[in-house]
């Protein structure tokens, strides 16, 4: 057992889920991640957050790391919890799954209560109400959830690559949930899954080129997408430029425009000046598919640098 002096760190890496035509089914690891520190001291459960969220989320055991690192631990009394977080909340890119993920395998660490994957991914479905997200982000890659829950991860092709439209708005899951449709024409729907099969497909075999005619999406987001600023801007791009594809990461209001790593930095390019054109304040970056998913390791004396280099 780790001395008292000793840390946990942990890392999660941000995700987008649904990929267009996948919905609740299909979703992306992201190469940006937020860490979560902890340590063991006497005293009263103890919580500190950095970056996004500071000031905003709570510091104490109501935070999503602490209720799910209680999932294992039960009280959290000689803890001591650091969040650092680069993942920006409501944006439809995976916050609160990094969250949730961090705290189970933390859990699993401290109580070596020796949760088998399955399982982690399973609670983490649970506290988050679909499993998406929590399975990207636990596995890394790209992935297809299948019930059970189950995962299976594709390895995302190597010159794949994301220029993600981040707004400065953000939209809860919840809202967007509200969002969608009583129900779907079947038609739709069988059209809809025809894609997504054929996007898993493609994926799985690294066939990009195959992209641009699987990525379109008939069941959420035509009715999410006056959630998501700039989102008729982002698709004006598609076809042009490298750019593959736009979908809606998870519920908005983030756009993942897809293309070729070659052409990421261009398209970025445009499309910022396609957003300011707009007068839509938004965040555009380059991002990579994360192929690791949740890593833990223990730091001694080095775990405050350590701390700082995840991610």
């Amino acid at each position: 057992m780790p001395s008292s002096a000793d840390a946990l760190i942990v890392s999660a890496p941000a995700s987008s889920a649904n990929l267009g035509p996948g919905f609740d089914t299909l979703a992306v690891a992201l190469d940006l991640s937020n860490a979560v520190v902890v340590t063991q001291r006497p005293g009263p459960l103890e919580v500190r957050v950095v970056g996004e969220g500071e000031g905003e989320l709570p510091e104490d055991g109501t935070n999503l790391v602490c209720e799910a690192i209680a999932e294992g631990l039960g009280d959290l009394d000689g803890l001591s919890i650091e969040c650092r977080n680069r993942i920006p909340l409501g944006r439809g890119l995976g916050s609160s799954a990094a969250a949730v993920c961090a705290g189970l395998v933390a859990a699993n660490a401290l109580g070596r209560l020796r949760w088998s994957p399955d399982e982690i991914l399973a609670r983490a479905a649970q506290l988050e109400g679909h499993a998406d997200n929590a399975a990207a982000c636990l596995t890394g890659g790209l992935v297809a959830v299948t019930p059970g829950p189950q995962v299976r991860v594709l390895g995302p092709p190597e010159d794949l690559a994301f220029v993600v439209a981040v707004p400065s708005v953000r939209v809860s899951t919840d809202d967007a949930r509200g969002a969608l449709p009583d129900g779907v024409p079947l038609p739709v729907v069988a059209t809809t899954l025809s894609r997504a099969v054929g996007l898993t497909l493609a994926l799985a075999d690294g066939r990009l080129e195959d992209l641009p005619p699987l990525l379109a999406d008939d069941v959420h987001e035509p009715s999410r997408q006056t959630l998501v600023p700039g989102i008729g801007e982002m698709r004006a791009l598609s076809g042009e430029g490298g750019c593959l594809g736009v979908t809606i990461s998870g519920s908005g209001p983030s756009a993942l425009l897809w293309c070729r790593v070659e052409d990421a930095d261009e398209l970025a390019v445009r499309a910022t000046a396609a957003l300011e054109q707009a007068g839509i304040d938004s965040e555009v970056k380059v991002r990579r598919p994360s192929a690791t998913g949740v890593r833990a390791r223990w730091g001694g004396s080095e775990a405050s640098r350590l701390a700082k280099a995840v991610g």
